[in-house]
């Protein structure tokens, strides 16, 4: 080989060497394709965020047990059950005779309402009748109080104990028994004093009468009612004013009471 071939031949490798590099950083520096030089756009809307991480988080994969819809689950199983019964009726022994048990069941259940249904007419029919009966022909012939000389006993241990409330409450209801032995009122445990008083001022009796039983009225309104102090005083006065009203009423009529008597007998 001569010497000039191989001159060559080394100029020719060098040069090779050299071109090589520079073709790869042309090839580096050339502009990159269009597809990867365009990026999609960041997104700042806060809404769309905001919607697309309820999407994700909605996904079944992220959900926990915990955030399972129990009413879903719930008629989910309940379905399966209703399905698993039906198949389980279709090969029923007695299946066809179903309809037959139904409208047995129902009959059953109109006759028991219908039974509940008179049974309650029945009662309330029952209980109006005794709540309008006539308390006349119910207590005919009976005393609303005690016969009066059944408060002797009581009145005098009450005023031998110093108890004047007592007392006065005791001397009240014996006088409004005789009152009620005269048929002078219409005694009735419903009613107040003011309206026996009332029954009263409807009579024929003497005005001093009337103002004396008004004064007893008020003082068993202030001392009974009001819950005022009874000292031996105020119980003298009631008792004379009791007594004062027996006679001008004529209370202690014997006469008269032994007549009530042998009427009631």
């Amino acid at each position: 080989m001569s010497n000039a071939f191989r001159s060559r031949l080394a100029l020719f490798v060098c040069g090779l060497a050299l071109f090589l590099p520079l073709r790869s950083t042309a090839d580096d520096s050339s502009p990159a394709p269009t597809s990867l030089a365009t990026t999609t756009a960041p997104v700042t809307d806060p809404a769309s965020i905001a919607d697309h991480y309820r999407q994700v988080a909605a996904r079944p994969e992220f959900l926990d047990d915990d955030q399972i819809d129990l009413t879903t689950r719930f008629q989910d199983e309940l379905a399966q059950w209703f399905r698993q019964f039906g198949a389980r009726m279709e090969n029923f022994k007695y299946g066809d005779r179903l309809p037959e048990v139904e409208s047995l069941l129902i009959t059953l259940m109109v006759i028991f309402c219908v039974w509940v249904v008179i049974y309650i007419m029945l009662k309330l029919t029952r209980r109006r009748a005794r709540m309008d009966a006539q308390p006349e022909e119910q207590n005919a012939g009976r005393k609303t109080f005690r016969p009066a000389e059944a408060y002797d006993r009581e009145i005098r241990d009450a005023a031998r104990a110093g108890d004047w409330h007592a007392a006065w409450l005791a001397s009240w209801r014996q006088f409004l028994s005789r009152l009620e032995d005269r048929q002078l009122v219409d005694v009735d445990r419903t009613r107040t004093n003011r309206e026996y008083l009332r029954q009263l001022g409807e009579r024929a009796l003497p005005g001093s009468a009337l103002n004396l039983l008004g004064n007893l009225v008020d003082a068993y309104d202030r001392f009974i009612y009001g819950r005022k102090s009874i000292n031996e005083s105020d119980w003298n006065t009631f008792v004379g004013q009791i007594n004062e009203a027996g006679l001008l009423l004529h209370l202690d009529d014997d006469r008269v009471r032994a007549g009530n008597r042998t009427k009631s007998s």
